[in-house]
């Protein structure tokens, strides 16, 4: 396995993703009224929730294959897994599609039909991911955005209609569209097997897979528990300059991605600490880097989406933990799962969670704004990056790397703060670069060259 190659195949598939990203990003919140766009962002927010609703299958099947090769796998057994969750998963469908008739709730309907093809499409993506396809995982990262893209810009400019309904409607077909391709591929591929159905087996793909899938359900509720608060004691309008921000960050999350993907594989193969410890430097560097994006859209918001300069000081305060986002979701969640620590992945992150809520309560008690709860989700990562370090005791944090962050906060918050978009971008890249040859030359050296 080539580490440098897989990062490229999907990086090189998130830049592209970046574009189609920052296209639709943009032009949708553009083309909708801001009431609109917020009930949009409610939907997408619900449906983030869809991938436990596998109940960690998928995830004890990520851990079950991780790092072996598709030579090593019982090709029979592989298919009688994915034809039981399949099955599973339309069990699955049918119930919450009922409750959502009963209910007469129609976002509960919409809700009901994601359900299947967004966790079949991804148990391709972990399949691919844990054997180390990552050409594969590429395909797959690059189709659903563009035709995305594509109906976006249909219903933008050809149906020109001003309600969230068509785009989700076309997200959820899309969805299915993609799946029904990967199924075809699969079943083309796994011609010759016969699937193997073995209730050992699955069990215990359940049992492996529940505490990782419990942790994922906090780590996703830690991840959105902000846009909860927000959209419960603020207006419409705030949810929907709150949701923006969020949408900005996943922009960057995109190429983020892109490292955290492809490592697991690599860290089970490659257990060497000082290795570990040298990553983690690269992945703070990273952050500062990607911190910048920031002043790239504080200019496309300021001169072409001017209804959503509001959501500026959002967008600030989030992007300032970018350093903690990647050294927690590339290196210590990677790790918990190569070392085989699910158990310890939960509590660590359901006492997160917790943290979180309980920073953001005391901090809305002082002063009731959406952007107070920001400042308290971005310290929720910093308290994170700083309380996993224990579980990894080669990785304890040093003064260095306190004075390093220091520095590099001091630097964000000052260029964002008192200069304009671009005398802050020029200040910020500057310094930054200084403060990383300061503290950390050999590593930026060794970053830069691979």
């Amino acid at each position: 396995m080539s580490l440098k190659k897989d990062i490229t195949k999907v990086f090189s598939s998130n830049v592209i993703n970046l574009m189609v990203g920052l296209i639709t990003g943009f032009l949708v919140p553009a083309f909708l009224s801001i009431d609109q766009y917020a009930y949009l962002k409610t939907f997408t927010l619900y449906i983030g929730y869809v991938g436990i609703l596998h109940f960690g299958f998928i995830d004890g099947l990520y851990i079950k294959y991780g790092g072996k090769t598709e030579q090593e796998l019982d090709k029979n057994i592989l298919k009688g897994e994915q034809l039981f969750l399949l099955y599973f998963q339309m069990i699955i469908t049918a119930f919450f599609f009922l409750m959502g008739v009963f209910l007469k709730d129609n976002i509960l309907l919409a809700f009901s039909l994601a359900i299947l093809p967004i966790n079949m499409i991804m148990l391709f993506q972990f399949l691919f991911q844990a054997l180390g396809q990552f050409g594969s995982y590429a395909k797959i990262t690059l189709i659903t955005p563009n035709l995305l893209l594509v109906m976006n810009l249909v219903i933008i400019y050809i149906l020109k209609l001003d309600n969230y309904w068509p785009f989700v409607v076309g997200t959820i077909l899309i969805n299915y569209l993609v799946f029904f391709g990967l199924e075809i591929s699969f079943l083309r591929k796994e011609k010759g097997y016969k699937a193997s159905f073995n209730p050992k087996t699955l069990k215990e793909n359940f049992s492996i897979g529940i505490f990782i899938m419990i942790g994922n359900l906090s780590a996703i509720l830690f991840y959105s528990i902000d846009r909860w608060f927000v959209k419960y004691l603020f207006s419409v309008k705030e949810f929907a300059f709150y949701s923006f921000a969020i949408s900005m960050m996943t922009v960057i999350n995109l190429l983020i991605s892109s490292v955290t993907m492809t490592f697991y594989p690599y860290l089970i193969r490659n257990q060497e600490e000082g290795l570990h410890r040298k990553i983690k430097t690269y992945f703070l560097i990273l952050g500062t880097i990607a911190s910048g994006g920031y002043f790239a859209f504080s200019f496309v918001v300021r001169f072409f989406l001017q209804k959503y300069i509001p959501s500026l000081d959002i967008i600030m305060i989030l992007f300032a933990g970018f350093p903690a986002i990647i050294v927690i979701n590339a290196l210590y969640v990677n790790l918990y799962k190569a070392q085989k620590q699910e158990r310890r992945y939960f509590f660590t992150v359901f006492k997160m969670l917790l943290v979180s809520i309980m920073i953001i309560v005391i901090a809305l008690s002082m002063f009731k704004t959406p952007q107070t709860i920001a400042v308290a989700t971005t310290l929720s990562f910093y308290i994170w990056y700083l309380y996993s370090a224990k579980d990894f005791s080669y990785l304890a944090i040093h003064f260095k790397e306190i004075a390093y962050l220091c520095c590099y906060l001091s630097l964000f918050f000052l260029t964002t703060t008192y200069f304009s978009w671009w005398q802050g971008a020029i200040i910020y890249f500057m310094t930054i670069v200084l403060i990383n040859v300061a503290f950390y030359s050999k590593e930026l050296r060794e970053l830069m060259k691979r």
